[in-house]
């Protein structure tokens, strides 16, 4: 059940930074500090950043079966992103599969990144 909650914790803590970190990209492009595309790009940068450190903070809090912790936070978060272009209408294509693929990839790839204590014995 903690597993559980974990994750929870961290989709909530990722879509807080992700709401967050869209509202400043607006901002500057309200503003024409930064030109349209320059903020599409940043914003999907900035996505998969902050997914990253957060599966890396999730496998930190929860010490056994990293890889599979991080499938399952990219599998959810994809889940959430079907489903969300299910109900608006939007077709799937290419690009957004390759898109998909790249937030699993990354959730794992972040989850496996843990730091090991070293062990020193004299």
């Amino acid at each position: 059940m903690s597993t559980l909650k974990n994750l929870g914790k961290q989709l909530l803590r990722i879509l807080i930074y992700f709401l967050i970190y869209s509202l400043v990209l607006t901002i500057f492009y309200h503003f024409n500090i930064i030109d349209q595309k320059i903020t599409s790009y940043l914003r999907f940068i900035g996505f998969i950043i902050i997914l990253f450190f957060n599966s890396n903070n999730l496998s930190r809090k929860i010490n056994k079966n990293d890889v599979l912790n991080g499938l399952i936070l990219g599998g959810s978060i994809i889940l959430i992103f079907i489903i969300l272009t299910l109900i608006l209408g939007y077709k799937i294509n290419i690009k957004s599969l390759i898109y998909y693929l790249l937030i699993l990839g990354v959730s794992i790839l972040g989850s496996s990144r843990k730091k090991k204590k070293k062990n020193l014995k004299y």
